[in-house]
C-alpha cells in the first residue's frame, strides 16, 4: 500500500506547473540581442534586396516635413486688373469633390477694393445652382458694367482661333516643384508679364508630392502640373484671339526653370532643361486673319516641333520687307550632352573642338528656311561654284537677293573675279547677318573681315529688277558693262507671293538679265525644292512658276539649259537649280572631267591667310556629279502633255519590246557602192523595222571630247614632226570612221568599236538605220545647218536628252534583208556650222564616186 501511495504522490508531483526561476539581467539581454539581430537582418536584406535610396527618393515625404502645411495660413497670391484694362464681366461656375479632406486653393479676380478679401471669401456673390454647381458673380461690378455698355459699342467678335504654347521642364528645383503659393505666384508674374487677363485659377497639392494648378484666362487658360521628385514640371498657356505668345517662352523659363539646389558638398546638380513647342489652334476664316507660324517651316518644324532637344530665339527683326526669325536648335539628346561637355572647358576633346560641337543657327525669311550653320556651305557652294567654273574667266559677276551675303562670299573666293556686283533691297538683312549669322560673310581669311566691305564688293540695297532694267533693258540705248555671270539667289519660284512671280514670269525682266550677260555668259538660279519620281508634270502642280521659268528662259535666247540639284543643303528634300548657257559652246566646259576641274580649282582659288583651300565642299567629283540632271526630272519631265518626243520609246532609251540583232548577225566586205567605197556591212539575216543593231557593242565607242581634239590638233605640226605620221593616221580613223557632235558644246568626235563601223554613207536618201530625216546630200540647203544635226537637238531645256548623252541605241529605220548591206545618213553626224557646206559637197563626191579619207589613207600607206 505504501508502494500506491508513493507513485500516486509521484504523479501528483508531475503534474505541478513548471517553473523557471532566471534572472532580470538575463531577459534585458536577450531582448536587446534579439532587437539587434532583427535590424541586423533586416538592414542586410535592404542592402541586398532592395535599390539604394538616393536623394531623390527623399523628396517622397516632402510633405511629411515639418512646417509643410505653413504656407496655408497664408492666401494665394491675388489677382487683380492690371492698369488700363477693364475688369471683364464674367460669371464663375465650378463643381468640386468634396474640398474638406483636400490640399487646395483658389482666387478670383477682384478689384483693388476686394482683393484683400482673398484670405476669408471676396466680394462675389455666390450659391449653388440647381445642378449643384456653384455660381459666382459681382452684382457691383455687373452694374458698373452695364452701365458702361450703354456708352460703348459693342466688341467685335473675335475669330475662333489662337495660339498654344507647351512647355516642359526638367532637373528643376523639387520644393519649386511642391509649393502651391510659389508656383502660384510665378503662375500670376507671367500672366502679368505677358499682358493677359487672369480671370481665376486653383491649385491642388497631390500627397505624397506634386501639384495641378489650372488659371482660367480671358478667351483662354493656363495649366501645369509637377513631379517634385523627378524635377519635372508639363506647362500649357493657350490664348485666343491675336495675342502673340511665343515672346513668352523666356519668361516662363525665367520663372518655372528654378535650378536645384545641392543636398551634399560638391554635389553637381544638372541644369533645368527645357523643350517647348508653340501650335495654332482654331480656325481662321479671314484672308487676312494669317499668321508667320502658320504652314511655314518656322511653324512645322522650329517652333512646332516639340522633339527637338534645344531651340532658342536668336533674333526676330521685321523690316519693312520680311520678317526675320534666326535659331538656335539641337536636335537630338547625346549632341545636346556633347554641347554641354563643350562648355565645360576642362581640357577635354569636346571643349577643345567647342565650334564642331555648337549649336545649329538657322535663318527664316517670312516663316521659310533659308539655310543653316551646318549646311549653309553645300547650297551656297553649289550655288555659285558650277557656274563660275563652267566659265572660262568671270571677271564681273552680279547677285540678285543673298542678303547674308554668303554667295559674295563664295563669289569672292575666285581670283579672276574684279568685281561682284550685290543688289539687295533689304540692307537691314544684310546687317542682320552681320550681326548674328557672322559666318555666312566672313571673308577674314582672304579678304575683308566683312565680305561686304571686300574691296571687290559693290553693294546697291534696292529693287534688283528695277536694277538690271534701268541698265539692261532694250529701252536704254546705252547698256552698262557687261557680266559674266547672273546669279539669283533671290525667293524661291514656288513661292506664291507677287515678286516671286514677277521674278521668275516677266518675259522682259528675264530678257535684261539675258542682255546683261557677255557672249559667254551665264545664269544660274536655285529653284526650290527638287520634285520626287511621284510627282505630276510642274506645270500642273504648286512648281508652275518653275515650268514656266524654264521656259522663259528658252524664249528669251538661252542656247542651253541644266538643271542640277545638292541633297546636303539642310532642307526637306534636295534643292534643284539651272544654269543657263547664252552661248551653246560655253557649256562644253560644264562636262569638263574630275581632272580637269581639280586643275581649275587649284590655278583659280584665292590664296587664304590659313593656307586652307577656300572651297570646303566643293571639288572635281562634286561638280562631276551635277553634271547628270536627277532621275526624277526626266519622269516628270515626261509627264507633260503632249509627252515631248525624246521621251518616247526608243529615240533615247531603249524601247525593252524591240528585238536586238547581236553582232554575229552582220558581217563586214567589201561595199557594193563602187571600188572607191572601201569595206561595208552586210545584214546576214532579215532584220525587221525599229529592231536594234549591235546594242551589247554598239555602247562601246571610242570617244574624242574637245580638249583631246584641241591637244591632237595643235600637235600636227612641226614641233611634233617625230610623230606627225600617227598623228596623221589618228585623223584618218576620226574622220574616216567616227561622228561628230556638238552634245557638250564644242566639237567632239565618236567611233564605234565593233564591226558598225565600216557602216557607209546611203547616197540619194538610202539609209536604212540611224535618225530619221527628211534630207539627204542631194536635197540639203547649204546655207543652213539644221538644228537637228547641229547637236542642239532642238531642245533648249530638256532633262531627257541631258540623261542620255553618252548613248542612244542604233535601229533599223526600215526592214532590211538578209544580205543587204547597212548605210546611214553621214548628215546627221555633221554638227559644225563653219564646216556644213564642206560636209555636204565632200558628201556629194563620194556618191559620185570620189576616195573618201579611210581610203585615201590607205592607198598613201601604200604608197
Amino acid at each position: 500500500g505504501s508502494v500506491k501511495m508513493n507513485e500516486r504522490n509521484h504523479e501528483e508531483e508531475l503534474l505541478q506547473p513548471y517553473r523557471v526561476m532566471v534572472s532580470a539581467r538575463f531577459v534585458v539581454t536577450s531582448l536587446l540581442a534579439s532587437m539587434l539581430l532583427a535590424y541586423s537582418v533586416g538592414s542586410a536584406a535592404r542592402l541586398l534586396l532592395l535599390p539604394h535610396e538616393t536623394t531623390h527618393d527623399k523628396l517622397l515625404s516632402l510633405r511629411d516635413r515639418p512646417g509643410y502645411y505653413e504656407g496655408y495660413a497664408r492666401p494665394l497670391p491675388a489677382l487683380t486688373v492690371k492698369e488700363g484694362k477693364k475688369q471683364p464681366k464674367t460669371r464663375y461656375t465650378g463643381r468640386n469633390f468634396d474640398s474638406t479632406m483636400s490640399v487646395s486653393n483658389s482666387a478670383w479676380l477682384n478689384t483693388e477694393r476686394d482683393a484683400n478679401n482673398l484670405g476669408g471669401g471676396d466680394a462675389r456673390q455666390c450659391h449653388e445652382n440647381k445642378h449643384g454647381e456653384q455660381e459666382c458673380s459681382n452684382d457691383e461690378q455687373d452694374e458698373v458694367e452695364e452701365e458702361e455698355e450703354d456708352d460703348e459699342d459693342e466688341e467685335d467678335v473675335p475669330n475662333p482661333s489662337g495660339e498654344h504654347l507647351m512647355v516642359d521642364f526638367k532637373h528643376v528645383s523639387a520644393e519649386f516643384l511642391n509649393s502651391e503659393h510659389r508656383l502660384a505666384q510665378a503662375m500670376v508674374d507671367l500672366v502679368n508679364e505677358a499682358d493677359l487677363t487672369l480671370l481665376s485659377y486653383h491649385c491642388h497639392g497631390l500627397t505624397p508630392a506634386g501639384v495641378s494648378c489650372v488659371g482660367v484666362l480671358l478667351q483662354g487658360y493656363v495649366s501645369f502640373h509637377t513631379w517634385p521628385v523627378e524635377g519635372v514640371i508639363t506647362f500649357d498657356l493657350c490664348v485666343g484671339g491675336n495675342t502673340p505668345i511665343i515672346s513668352a517662352v523666356p519668361t516662363i523659363q525665367q520663372l518655372f526653370g528654378v535650378p536645384r539646389t545641392a543636398t551634399m558638398p560638391n554635389e553637381a546638380m544638372a541644369r533645368p532643361e527645357i523643350r517647348w513647342a508653340h501650335k495654332l489652334r482654331g480656325f481662321r476664316f479671314h484672308p487676312d486673319d494669317t499668321s508667320i507660324f502658320s504652314g511655314t517651316d518656322l511653324g512645322n518644324y522650329i517652333v512646332g516641333d516639340m522633339s527637338a532637344i534645344y531651340k532658342k530665339e536668336i533674333a526676330s527683326i521685321e523690316t519693312d520687307f520680311q520678317r526675320i526669325d534666326i535659331y538656335d536648335t539641337i536636335e537630338k539628346e547625346e549632341e545636346y550632352g556633347m554641347h554641354l561637355k563643350s562648355l565645360a572647358n576642362d581640357g577635354s576633346y569636346f571643349s577643345r573642338h567647342s565650334l564642331s560641337f555648337r549649336p545649329d543657327r538657322i535663318v527664316l525669311l517670312d516663316g521659310w528656311l533659308q539655310s543653316s550653320l551646318k549646311d549653309e556651305l553645300a547650297y551656297h557652294e553649289a550655288l555659285v561654284h558650277p557656274a563660275l567654273f563652267a566659265h572660262e574667266a568671270p571677271k564681273r559677276v552680279a547677285i540678285i537677293g543673298g542678303g547674308e551675303a554668303a554667295t559674295l562670299r563664295e563669289v569672292l573666293k575666285h581670283n579672276t573675279v574684279e568685281e561682284a556686283v550685290m543688289i539687295e533691297i533689304d540692307e537691314k538683312m544684310t546687317l542682320a547677318s552681320r550681326d548674328y549669322l557672322p559666318e555666312w560673310s566672313d571673308c577674314s581669311d582672304f579678304g575683308a573681315a566683312w565680305c561686304v566691305e571686300d574691296p571687290r564688293s559693290t553693294m546697291y540695297y534696292e529693287d534688283a529688277l528695277a536694277w538690271f532694267m534701268d541698265r539692261y533693258s532694250d529701252i536704254n540705248a546705252t547698256k552698262a558693262e557687261p557680266l559674266d555671270i547672273v546669279i539669283m539667289d533671290a525667293l524661291d519660284p514656288e513661292s506664291d507671293i507677287p515678286f516671286a512671280k514677277m521674278l521668275y514670269s516677266n518675259d522682259a525682266v528675264m530678257q535684261a538679265f539675258f542682255d546683261s550677260l557677255s557672249k559667254d555668259g551665264l545664269l544660274v538660279m536655285q529653284l526650290g525644292e527638287s520634285p520626287s519620281s511621284k510627282a505630276a508634270a510642274e506645270a500642273n502642280t504648286a512648281a508652275k512658276n518653275r515650268a514656266a521659268t524654264t521656259d522663259l528662259l528658252t524664249r528669251v535666247g538661252f542656247e542651253s539649259i541644266h538643271t542640277y540639284e545638292e541633297s546636303h543643303c539642310g532642307f526637306q528634300a534636295p534643292w534643284m537649280f539651272v544654269v543657263a548657257f547664252k552661248s551653246y559652246k560655253t557649256r562644253e566646259r560644264w562636262y569638263s572631267n574630275t581632272a580637269k576641274i581639280e586643275i581649275e580649282i587649284a590655278g583659280r582659288r584665292v590664296k587664304t591667310n590659313s593656307g586652307e583651300n577656300p572651297f570646303k565642299y566643293f571639288d572635281g567629283p562634286t561638280m562631276v556629279s551635277y553634271q547628270v540632271p536627277p532621275k526624277a526630272m526626266e519622269i516628270v519631265y515626261c509627264r507633260q502633255v503632249p509627252i515631248p518626243k525624246e521621251c518616247e520609246a526608243g529615240e533615247y532609251t531603249y524601247d525593252l519590246e524591240a528585238p536586238n540583232f547581236s553582232i554575229d548577225s552582220f558581217e563586214v566586205k567589201m561595199s557594193g557602192g563602187g571600188e572607191n567605197a572601201g569595206r561595208g556591212v552586210f545584214a546576214k539575216v532579215d532584220i525587221p523595222r525599229d529592231a536594234y543593231l549591235s546594242a551589247e557593242t554598239s555602247c562601246h565607242q571610242v570617244h574624242f571630247m574637245p580638249p583631246t581634239l584641241e591637244l591632237i590638233e595643235d600637235m600636227n605640226n612641226e614641233t611634233f614632226a617625230e610623230i606627225n605620221s600617227r598623228i596623221v593616221a589618228v585623223e584618218a580613223y576620226m574622220h574616216g570612221y567616227g561622228c561628230t557632235s556638238r552634245s557638250f558644246g564644242e566639237r567632239e568626235v565618236f567611233v564605234d568599236s565593233g564591226a558598225l563601223t565600216f557602216v557607209n554613207h546611203g547616197c540619194n536618201g538610202t539609209y536604212n538605220i540611224g535618225q530619221e530625216t527628211d534630207f539627204d546630200e542631194s536635197t540639203v540647203n547649204l546655207d543652213a545647218l539644221p538644228d537637228i544635226v547641229s547637236g542642239k537637238n532642238g531642245a533648249k531645256y530638256s532633262p531627257m536628252i541631258e540623261r542620255h548623252l553618252f548613248h542612244s541605241p542604233v535601229n533599223a529605220l526600215r526592214d532590211i534583208k538578209a544580205g543587204e548591206e547597212i548605210f546611214d545618213n553621214y548628215l546627221a553626224f555633221t554638227s559644225e556650222e563653219e564646216s556644213w557646206k564642206q560636209d555636204v559637197t565632200d558628201l556629194r563626191e563620194l556618191c559620185t564616186g570620189a576616195p573618201g579619207d579611210v581610203t585615201n589613207y590607205e592607198r598613201t600607206r601604200t604608197n
